[in-house]
């Protein structure tokens, strides 16, 4: 069983690892060596980073957040699982509980955004139960495909 506490300052290095394990989320936000930078440009979204673990070993890290300026709804931002230990279910598993706490919390949905062309990226999302609703262009012209899901 996986289980999550929240993301403390001794965790950068695993998160720098997880991102330099993972070329194409590299390629789409930021590199190893800036993580502090990117986890400090999302500080204004007053979101949750979460470290993931099962049988006391870290296996992943997330993002979301429980109030978006966008739509006034919650959103999934990042979700990032070790390299030995991709495709065993746990990210699916962080998804879910994620989920399920942000419908404690009384919302009823959850979204997340991704670009358009991130083809693996989009099925993972749908085998956590989301659907695509649109797309949208951001100022410069690249598509994401917006989806939401129960929570």
């Amino acid at each position: 069983m996986i289980e999550s506490r929240p993301y403390e300052d001794s965790d950068l290095d695993f998160f720098r690892e997880l991102i330099a394990s993972s070329p194409a989320w590299q390629k789409e936000e930021c590199l190893p060596e800036q993580a502090l930078e990117y986890m400090f440009s999302y500080k204004m979204y007053n979101g949750e980073w979460q470290i993931w673990s099962c049988n006391n070993e870290a296996i992943g890290i997330s993002f979301h957040i429980s109030w978006s300026p966008s739509n006034e709804k919650p959103w999934l931002g990042t979700v990032l699982v070790k390299e030995d230990q991709r495709n065993k279910g746990y990210g699916k598993g962080m998804v879910s509980r994620i989920s399920a706490d942000l419908k404690k919390a009384g919302h009823k949905a959850v979204f997340a955004g991704c670009p358009a062309d991130k083809l693996e990226w989009l099925k993972f999302l749908a085998s956590c139960g989301f659907e695509q609703l649109k797309l949208e262009r951001d100022a410069g012209g690249k598509e994401y495909m917006i989806t939401v899901k129960p929570a």
